[in-house]
């Protein structure tokens, strides 16, 4: 696995992509992030050896110990404090990483499917299944564009570039898993650390679909709104991210600090 590492100091804030992203998205809020004392991990997932017989939750399983052997490898005694910041199919991987990391003192969920997984329509699961085998730029483009409120050429440049980027057969993979979900999404979640979740103008993972399914299932969980932003707010609006992500690690570093903005 591939991992970016930026700052100084002894956390360590991991970035973890979505549906066919790469760790590259993250690159706009890792670049921007001022928090002294955190370290950023931008992590990419690779395809997942399947489970045999297959098992409801095997995949993001297999992701979320790709993300806890680079956490290993960052800090093996496992004894400063860890941020996990997952956006889309990440963010499901994100809470499964927290829940089995016991220095996890914070989870970032940014425009979150949930847990449990995405039932989609008949007509979300025919385009989504020909997404993940289409590499044409035109497909990825008109695939990504569809979920954007921001559809500037940088916007478009970046998320094109992590379609194609993506293996086919790791896209296929990566529908299977986010769409099915895990089992523990069925339950109230097993973090207890403080969970900020991010909300946007997104359709798919909506601002009623966060408020409704994702957060009654945290005990400590707080939403902030970002405009002008679909599907990928880190890629869309950067440093209105950035601010939020900056607040919300100097709020678990220092409990008594303000209020997120």
């Amino acid at each position: 696995m591939k991992h970016r590492r930026d700052g100084d100091g002894t956390g360590t804030v991991v970035f973890i992509p979505g549906y066919q992203d790469t760790a590259a998205l993250w690159d706009g809020v890792i670049d921007r992030l001022p928090t002294p004392g955190w370290c950023a991990r931008g992590v990419n997932l690779r395809h997942v050896d399947d489970a045999r017989p297959p098992r409801r939750g095997a995949i993001l399983e297999g992701y979320r110990d790709q993300v806890l052997d680079v956490l290993h490898d960052i800090n093996p005694t496992a004894q400063s404090p860890v941020v996990v910041v997952g956006q889309s199919m990440g963010a499901q991987v994100a809470e499964l990483v927290a829940a089995a990391r016991p220095i996890a003192v914070g989870l970032a969920l940014i425009t979150p499917v949930p847990l449990a997984g995405y039932r989609l329509t008949p007509e979300q699961a025919a385009r989504f299944g020909h997404a993940a085998h289409d590499r044409t730029v035109a497909s990825a483009a008109a695939n990504r564009r569809a979920l954007l409120v921001n559809d500037s050429a940088r916007v478009m440049r970046t998320l094109v570039s992590a379609t194609l980027s993506t293996p086919t057969v790791v896209a296929a993979q990566e529908l299977d898993a986010w769409t099915a979900g895990h089992p523990l999404g069925d339950q109230p979640s097993a973090v207890s650390t403080p969970v900020l979740l991010i909300d946007s103008e997104d359709t798919f993972s909506s601002a009623e679909l966060i408020r409704d399914v994702v957060a009654p299932r945290f005990t400590d969980a707080r939403t902030v709104h970002v405009s002008g932003a679909g599907h990928w707010p880190h890629v869309e609006q950067p440093a209105a991210v950035t601010k939020i992500l900056d607040n919300f690690l100097t709020s678990v570093a220092r409990p008594a600090s303000a209020a997120i903005t």
